[in-house]
């Protein structure tokens, strides 16, 4: 299975059928006033001082006057404190402390409790266990007074099941979420999502009956939490599993009670965004009274992964100490569930001399995994799945039964969006108090939803004299009449060259970070529209400079005809310069007859499915236009592609001609008719033409397109410039319609080239584009991928960082080919990569301690795939002649950018793979697909299949898969495997299935030297 945390599916696409995602976006106003949260505070966090002083970890509301908390108080003895008085307790805010004006009990089954099942993308084997898992849940919890709801975090939340107590159904719902190969999977989903809308905007369910208040208000902020979802992953550039955490606290604020979210996963690819985003979601749980419990859901490696951590942390002193025998672990916590600590592992400990002191750890807390300290953070827990779970989950209830409601009035008289961390303080002894972490301070609710990031760009844009230290360009592109409204395009472009990046020669990696917000108000001052977006990316230092780059937020709104003013801000985060700019515009009500949309300049076409935004007013087929607001081109620039909308007059009886001219310092130089099919009704049409500017000399450039009907024209133009020295003339100013061949049939726009045109070559060449296609790469752009792609795979391992990591394997048999798998064994290794080299080192098999290497479990069973860089040497060395065909663009998960997918092919003459059979040796061919980021030249994603394997051998087909992704070490982000798999197809239809995953990555010092005692 593709990991989903950074590609959307398993071929990069969400699971959501089109229709379902259609009916969110028609009633997604009409549920916006009823269920969506209107602002976002907090995060992480600190840690505790002492055993006796607890963090606080959350803020139900935030408001001008109050702050209102949660808190569970236990004793000594873990029991539950029923007399707490306001005397027992001293809390600070931001390290000021506070008076508690009211604190009283909240105790039994007051209310009902609500619990989400989210189960994040997970390999089969994890995908049983947290099937496994979340059975055990379900019988443990009181029949009475608990509803679950059921979903997976895909590019966006999928629901299977809402809010219900009926267990045959929560059972029913969880095996379709975590069975990948179930058939109807995506029936499913698009059922419970039917009926959720049904519910939530009727409050009658698909029987016809109405439903109680209460469950229509469950259904509205499960159905925000969908659309939320989707929002995260726009804005915020985030692994799937952490965007719909977001979402789903975000959309709970409007819940009373205890809410809390089950959250089943393999572990975090942390890198070094993550923290930000991890934050966010602390924070938005704590405003919502969420508790967020972590299981994960690998079959023997919560231990292990705590060890390591512990082990690093501790240096050579406990490293030493460790190896005189096993050390009994001790718990703490805030929130007063057992957590693991720090201590010297019996199993892993006599392992590692004290060179482990050596290790740079970049977390605050390292003995914790950043889930862990998630979790802990909104008064939840970490729980890995092969320790015992009746006592945290027993706690789990009572927390959420039992528990002290207190308030006070804030300190803030700043709402500058910084952190305030809350500390509760026992007075009275034996006391053990768990909370949550603290708030972002943001401004008092104001109807638009703000998140942390965004506080400092917003309070920016109130000052008098805007910050012009990052240069930036901002625009409204209005698009007209549409069937969802009157729509408009906001872009703002930043030029990467206006940035500060970080810059990794080693592995020839740069990253930026940039924020942005932008708003739109209306003549009287209110604002109507909100935007914003956090983007970190990453390019190859290679090509940095060899080409202008931009980063670019669009969105789309739709506003009455009017006088408005964009305001919009950027701020750089690594150097912390800030950008802003006020930009009046109006949108004109539309007249009578034909009319044009503003013309758009094309930076980019990029692939998006159709769920992800079916309302786009910019989408061309299948593909989002992103425009460029640059009108100045390089030299050499060799096609400049236009967007706009046709709008015919629905009403007129004369067909409608379109044109395009293109003048030179108001010199016409080419003119190209095109016709528009008639239309009945009101209809719009998206145009995407280009121009072959490769021959053009340098000099301003206009082009107009206007469009006739009748009596009536309209027209929109826009300039450009092609930099170089002037003085050169255009060759011929003969204006040069396309050709036949240029200008076919356009499937999906309604335009062709009148029938007497008389088709010529000379001149300019102007041709429209199909909108039933993606525009492929021209066969240079592919080459010059081909060849950065080989350049860094070749050189792959040279540029990673000397690391150690968790290395789990699982082992499953398919012995009939049927789709009955069964888990055979696990082996969880430790990976160290020192100098180019790997060495493995076995800590567990099947979850208990072992010595047994490799070749002493199975001699037929291969269990690595040469993740770190092998697998790219068999089709990237030159010696394999490998033939490549590009395929298709498509859209990375995190909405990060695109990847190109190649095809490929290397004969068995020139192959390297050679399999082994008793004493039989065959070197086979392979193919597969390469999964390109132009931006790095990197990797994402390779697969292989081996050909024409003899009859004779006993495996039938084997084929192999690895995952790549940005993992952050020491404050770096590396690309590096995060998981991968073998699959072999044997005699009668037996299969077996390796899937690998890498987790907890750690760097040490160049120097240091790492001695394994067996």
């Amino acid at each position: 299975m593709f990991n989903i945390s950074h590609v959307a599916g398993r071929k990069f696409f969400a699971f959501a059928t089109i229709s379902i995602f259609l009916l969110v976006a028609l009633l997604s106003a009409a549920l916006a006033q009823q269920s969506s949260p209107t602002t976002q505070p907090s995060p992480a966090a600190p840690p505790q001082s002492s055993a006796t002083q607890t963090t606080s970890k959350q803020t139900t509301v935030v408001n001008v006057n109050e702050v209102s908390l949660n808190l569970v108080v236990r004793d000594k003895k873990g029991k539950l404190v029923p007399d707490l008085k306001p005397e027992d307790i001293a809390v600070s805010d931001g390290g000021v402390a506070v008076k508690i004006s009211t604190l009283h009990l909240v105790s039994g089954k007051t209310g009902e409790h609500l619990i989400t099942f989210l189960f994040d993308q997970m390999d089969s084997s994890a995908s049983t266990n947290a099937r496994d898992i979340a059975g055990k849940i379900l019988k443990m919890v009181p029949e009475e007074g608990f509803s679950f709801s059921v979903m997976t975090a895909q590019t966006r939340l999928m629901l299977y099941q809402d809010f219900t107590d009926n267990r045959q159904h929560l059972m029913d719902a969880i095996l379709f979420a975590t069975d990948d190969e179930k058939p109807d999977r995506a029936k499913a989903v698009e059922s419970a999502e039917k009926e959720l809308i049904s519910v939530a905007h009727t409050g009658v369910d698909s029987s016809g009956a109405r439903v109680s208040a209460d469950q229509r208000a469950n259904a509205q902020v499960l159905f925000a939490a969908l659309q939320e979802s989707q929002r995260a992953s726009q804005e915020l550039h985030t692994q799937p599993g952490l965007g719909g955490l977001l979402a789903l606290s975000r959309s709970e604020r409007t819940l009373q009670g205890r809410k809390t979210v089950i959250y089943f996963t393999q572990g975090l690819h942390a890198n070094t965004s993550s923290e930000q985003r991890i934050r966010d979601v602390v924070g938005a749980a704590n405003r919502a009274g969420v508790s967020i419990y972590v299981i994960d859901a690998n079959a023997l490696t919560g231990q292990i992964d705590q060890n390591l951590m512990a082990m690093t942390a501790m240096g050579g002193a406990r490293a030493a100490a460790a190896q005189a025998g096993p050390v009994s672990a001790t718990t703490t916590g805030s929130n007063g569930l057992p957590q693991t600590v720090a201590q010297a592992p019996a199993g892993l400990g006599p392992m590692v001399n004290n060179q482990y002191e050596r290790y740079e750890m970049g977390e605050t807390d390292p003995s914790k995994s950043p889930l862990a300290n998630l979790a802990e953070s909104t008064g939840g827990a970490y729980v890995a799945s092969g320790e015992g779970m009746k006592k945290p989950l027993r706690r789990m209830i009572e927390d959420m039964t039992t528990y002290y409601e207190a308030s006070y009035t804030s300190p803030i008289e700043d709402y500058d969006g910084q952190f305030r961390s809350i500390t509760v303080k026992p007075l009275r002894a034996g006391l053990k108090i768990s909370s949550r972490a603290g708030y972002f301070a943001l401004p008092p609710d104001t109807g638009q939803t703000i998140r942390p990031f965004e506080a400092p760009l917003l309070k920016v844009l109130t000052e008098a004299q805007l910050p012009a230290d990052v240069p930036f360009r901002a625009q409204v592109v209005r698009l007209g009449d549409l069937p969802t409204g009157n729509e408009n395009s906001l872009v703002v472009e930043v030029p990467l060259s206006e940035l500060q990046s970080q810059n990794d020669p080693n592995s020839n990696l740069y990253a930026v970070h940039v924020s942005i917000a932008a708003q739109i108000k209306n003549k009287a001052g209110e604002v109507v529209e909100h935007f914003g977006e956090d983007i970190p990316r990453h390019g190859s230092l290679s090509s940095k400079d060899s080409q202008p780059l931009f980063i670019t937020m669009q969105r789309h709104f739709t506003e009455e005809p009017g006088d408005y003013t964009l305001e919009a801000a950027v701020l750089d985060q690594n150097s912390g310069k800030f950008g802003a700019q006020r930009i009046a515009f109006q949108i004109a009500r539309a007249g009578d007859g034909p009319s044009l949309s503003d013309i758009a300049m094309v930076r980019r076409i990029d692939p998006v499915p159709q769920e992800a935004d079916p309302s786009e007013p910019m989408r061309y087929g299948s593909d989002k236009v992103v425009a460029g607001l640059s009108n100045a081109l390089p030299k050499g620039t060799k096609e400049l592609s236009f967007y706009f909308v046709v709008h015919p007059d629905p009403n007129a009886k004369e067909a409608a001609r379109l044109e395009m001219e293109v003048l030179k310092s108001g010199e016409p130089i080419a003119q190209v008719p095109l016709t528009v099919r008639k239309t009945t009704g009101p209809a719009s049409i998206p145009y995407l033409t280009s121009i072959q500017t490769a021959t053009l000399p340098p000099g301003q450039y206009q082009v107009i397109e206007r469009l006739t009907q009748g009596a009536k024209t309209s027209e929109q133009a826009i300039t450009f410039k092609i930099e170089g020295p002037a003085g050169v003339t255009v060759a011929s100013a003969t204006p040069a319609p396309i050709t036949k061949e240029d200008a076919e049939p356009l499937a999906g726009t309604g335009m062709q080239l009148p029938d007497n045109e008389t088709p010529g070559r000379e001149g300019l060449v102007i041709k429209a584009l199909p909108a039933d296609q993606s525009p492929a790469p021209s066969t240079q752009q592919i080459d010059s991928m081909i060849a950065a792609a080989r350049k860094r795979a070749l050189e792959y391992s040279k540029t990673l960082p000397n690391f150690l990591c968790i290395e789990v394997t699982n082992r499953s048999v398919d012995a009939s080919g049927n789709g009955h798998w069964k888990h055979r064994d696990s082996l969880a290794e430790l990976l160290g990569y020192h100098d180019n080299r790997e060495s493995r080192t076995t800590l567990e098999v099947n979850g208990k301690r072992s010595t047994l290497k490799r070749a002493d479990l199975d001699s037929n069973w291969p269990l690595s795939v040469g993740e770190f860089g092998a697998m790219l040497n068999l089709v990237f060395q030159p010696s394999s002649k490998t033939e490549f065909q590009w395929k298709e663009a498509a859209a990375l998960g995190d909405g990060s950018g695109t990847v190109q997918v190649l095809n490929y092919r290397v004969d068995g003459k020139n192959a390297t793979i050679v399999l082994t059979e008793g004493n039989a040796d065959a070197a086979v061919g392979f193919h597969g697909q390469v999964y390109l980021d132009p931006s790095t030249g990197g990797v994402r994603r390779i697969t292989l299949e081996a050909d024409n394997i003899p009859h004779s051998f006993a495996v039938h087909a084997a084929s192999m898969t690895v995952d790549y992704d940005f993992v952050g070490i020491s404050g770096r982000d590396y690309l590096l495997p995060v998981r991968s798999s073998v699959r072999l197809e044997k005699r009668h239809h037996k299969i077996e299935l390796n899937e690998i995953t890498f987790r907890n990555y750690r760097r040490f010092a160049s120097r240091t030297k790492i001695r394994m005692i067996q």
